[in-house]
């Protein structure tokens, strides 16, 4: 006889005792009639929803201090792609709750090349567009302190292939960029381009960019910005540019602390996702005649910075781990800064599945908790995490942006369904993209009257 386990003995040691004490027992005519304690599915304050994107797929949320909101729409999606086809652009301005236009203008949202965002001049090998004036591939939008717009372009977009493949294509000089938007005139005051060395073709994500604008930081005066290198093949860094002078270097590139964790297994509304590289060619039910799915590959993703600018949160997105280093080791110029940048790097160990991620002006660190349809808030001081908000509408938080509107602190938040998506497949047979219309920003409000950073 195979032996009970110790709560199905205890089960029936309570049915038993049930069963014979028909008197005392409140449902005497069912003894086995239990109401056990159940997951009431959320906390927190009333989740706020700000927007429903009935059309491209969003990624990024930006806020102004007037209350204007931005989107990216990845290019990691290939229908959000310019091909030439009307009405898709990589960024977008919120110009209604479910309506969105091309930001800043149709026109820098419609690549030039043969391909529109794609460069099919050698057909059998695509690369994205090298157009510098032209938006490509973008995942970070972000509000600087000064209320001005940022725009981080990885200029890799999604190709799909002849034979139904779909891959990232590699970049071209002219497309990785960080471009910044000036919203009283809606212009763009600023490009900067990144060589090949920085912003690597065949492997760079550039994904989510945080910003300190100190004068006193750098010798031209207008500040750092230090954004993530989400890349799929183990080249993960933290890219740093001086806004001044638009020189850029790569630190931390290898450490362990922006590589992603091996067999790295995420659960999200309670389905296991396995990675799928070729989203065209999805495995089936039958792993025996498909190609088997694998683990997620995505190293240094959300981004955060300390109100005083002195430190960088990041956490890889096959992790659950978050770390933080000094941001005065990142921006020294020397290579041989390295050694004292890794042994700098703290871990705060694990606080949760996460993707994009937001600071205030309490040093807290916000970031989405997937596998608890949650948003979760850690807190540097005492290293402990709590949870902000919970709720079933929650699936997949990409990114956040913290606003101060209505005399109080807001953090608002995509919540797009990517794990629902032709990138993952769950057992026994659940893949192919599922996602369903429409997709949502909400808000809440931030922990304990915080809000957003005004210097760094």
């Amino acid at each position: 006889m195979a032996r009970l386990t110790t709560l199905s003995f205890l089960l029936m040691q309570i049915l038993a005792v049930n069963a014979g004490d028909h008197n005392n027992h409140p449902h005497n005519n069912y003894p086995h009639n239990f109401t056990f304690p159940a997951d009431p599915g959320v906390f927190g304050p009333p989740l706020e929803a700000v927007h429903a994107y009935f059309g491209q797929w969003p990624e990024g949320i930006a806020v102004s201090s007037t209350g204007r909101l931005f989107s990216s729409f990845g290019g990691i999606d290939p229908a959000n792609v310019n091909n030439g086809t009307p009405g898709i652009f990589a960024v977008g301005e919120l110009t209604s709750p479910f309506t969105e236009k091309a930001y800043p203008s149709v026109e820098m949202n419609t690549p030039p090349c043969s391909g529109g965002a794609v460069d099919l001049t050698d057909p059998e090998n695509p690369v994205g567009c090298g157009s510098a004036d032209h938006l490509i591939s973008v995942i970070g939008v972000v509000i600087d302190a000064q209320d001005r717009l940022w725009i981080v372009d990885t200029g890799r977009p999604a190709y799909i292939f002849p034979n139904g493949s779909e891959a990232l294509l590699p970049s071209s000089y002219g497309g990785p960029k960080l471009v910044g938007v000036d919203l009283s005139t809606d212009t763009v005051f600023t490009t900067i381009l990144f060589s090949p060395e920085v912003a690597l073709p065949n492997d760079s994500l550039l994904d989510d960019v945080r910003f300190d604008l100190r004068p006193n930081i750098t010798s031209s005066g207008a500040g750092v910005a230090y954004i993530t290198d989400a890349s799929l093949s183990g080249q993960n860094a933290i890219v740093v540019v001086d806004l001044g002078t638009g020189d850029a270097w790569r630190r931390l590139q290898g450490n362990p602390s922006v590589l992603p964790e091996p067999q790295f297994l995420p659960f999200v509304w309670g389905q296991p996702l396995y990675f799928v590289p070729d989203p065209g060619h999805p495995p089936t039910g039958n792993l025996s005649t498909t190609p088997p799915p694998g683990y997620l590959p995505v190293g240094a993703d959300g981004i955060a910075i300390s109100p005083d600018g002195e430190t960088l949160f990041y956490a890889p997105l096959t992790s659950r781990n978050l770390y933080s280093v000094p941001t005065a080791l990142l921006r020294r110029r020397d290579d041989a800064v390295e050694a004292e940048l890794a042994a700098a790097v703290v871990d705060y160990g694990q606080t949760g599945f996460s993707d994009g991620m937001e600071s205030d002006s309490n040093g807290l660190v916000y970031k989405g908790n997937q596998e608890a349809n949650a948003v979760v808030a850690f807190d540097p001081s005492t290293g402990t995490t709590q949870t902000v908000v919970r709720d079933p509408r929650i699936g997949y938080v990409d990114s956040l942006s913290a606003a101060d509107l209505g005399g109080r602190g807001w953090l608002y938040f995509t919540s797009n369904q990517l794990h629902l998506s032709a990138f993952f497949w769950s057992p026994p047979g659940s893949g192919g993209d599922r996602r369903r219309r429409p997709f949502a920003l909400f808000r809440v409000p931030l922990l304990d009257e915080g809000g957003k950073i005004d210097e760094a």
